[in-house]
């Protein structure tokens, strides 16, 4: 079944002519597990555009819902850049200039931008932040500080999340480094623009696990993005993500295709391209929302925080031969985060 998914996925992707090579007769089941899987790495628009390219389809009714579901994406997708793009006006007039980064941005890499599902509008301020807080507040719009981020969300569909920052790691020399290297930089930047994206999949391995969809958009930026390899290669390096993002560019080889230009010579097997591939096909999105969904049953605040503790350390510890550096960064980060919390 996952050669299956990953077949329709890469014809979707990139709308080649390559066929497949299974022979199992596709039932009505599996058309189900294959939408479902789909769903939980949020790339259904990939796939139904990938079967769309081919002589299999499943069930008439099943299909005409999925054509729906590509209706509804586009519609989503519409409304978010709409927002984003009134955001941008309202920061601009007020003096914040700002730009829209990530989601509807990286789409339009995209041969069918409007068929990437949609997510938060994440806005970056390349001036104004300390203005931020107060403009919101005298304009009466209700937002919550998320880890230093502001998320607002005047439109029930469409969450709102603006940033100081591109991007940040847990290592604060490295830290430093990258935000020196986005304060000389533009959004015009397209290399440390991916980097960035590379940055935030492996942020979010350290946390919740990340789906394919922030995957394909580096590999869809690797073909369509027009990049200086030399140039990505070294701004890798000088960020400490080199072995990380090698396993990341295996696993496009592996899974995803579409380039063979890599910036980096990507490791396609070994404990790290394994643990790598894991990371996103069993985790996923649903390790964020099993860890929120057992946050909210506790009734002790002592068992949430312990608990906690123990996961992030746990996975740490899992991850530390994939992003050592950062790993142990990231626990001193929090322990020092709830010692200054509760201290």
């Amino acid at each position: 079944m996952e050669t299956l998914f990953f077949y329709f996925l890469r014809r979707g992707l990139w709308e080649t002519k390559e066929e497949y090579k299974g022979s199992k007769a596709i039932g009505p089941e599996d058309w189900e597990r294959l939408f479902a899987m789909a769903h939980e790495q949020a790339v259904t628009g990939w796939l139904i555009d990938g079967v769309g390219r081919t002589a299999m389809r499943p069930d008439r009714s099943v299909w005409e819902q999925w054509l729906f579901h590509l209706l509804y994406l586009e519609q989503m997708n519409r409304l978010a850049e709409r927002c984003g793009q009134q955001w941008l006006e309202r920061l601009e007039k007020a003096g914040m200039p700002a730009f829209v980064f990530k989601g509807t941005s990286v789409a339009l890499w995209y041969q069918q931008p409007l068929h990437r599902s949609p997510g938060d509008v994440d806005v970056v301020l390349k001036d104004g932040w300390s203005r931020l807080k107060p403009m919101l507040a005298e304009a009466g719009i209700a937002f919550r500080d998320e880890n230093g981020d502001i998320v607002v969300q005047e439109n029930e569909r469409v969450p709102v999340e603006l940033h100081a920052r591109w991007e940040y790691v847990y290592n604060p020399v490295v830290n430093a480094r990258l935000q020196r290297l986005c304060e000389e930089a533009d959004e015009t930047d397209r290399e440390l623009y991916l980097v960035c994206l590379m940055l935030h999949i492996r942020r979010h391995f350290l946390t919740y696990g990340i789906g394919l969809k922030q995957v394909c958009d580096v590999a869809v930026m690797l073909r369509h993005a027009e990049l200086d390899g030399k140039k990505v290669a070294i701004l890798l390096k000088r960020l400490h993500v080199e072995r990380f993002g090698r396993i990341l560019f295996g696993f496009i080889e592996n899974y995803i295709g579409g380039t063979e230009a890599y910036p980096l010579k990507p490791v396609k097997r070994g404990k790290g391209a394994e643990l790598f591939r894991n990371v996103v096909l069993r985790d996923g999105y649903r390790l964020k929302m099993e860890r929120e969904e057992k946050a909210r049953n506790m009734r002790f605040r002592i068992g949430r925080i312990v608990g906690n503790a123990w996961f992030w350390v746990r996975r740490g510890w899992t991850l530390l031969g994939i992003m050592p550096g950062e790993v142990m960064s990231f626990l001193v980060y929090k322990a020092g985060k709830r010692i200054f919390r509760h201290g």
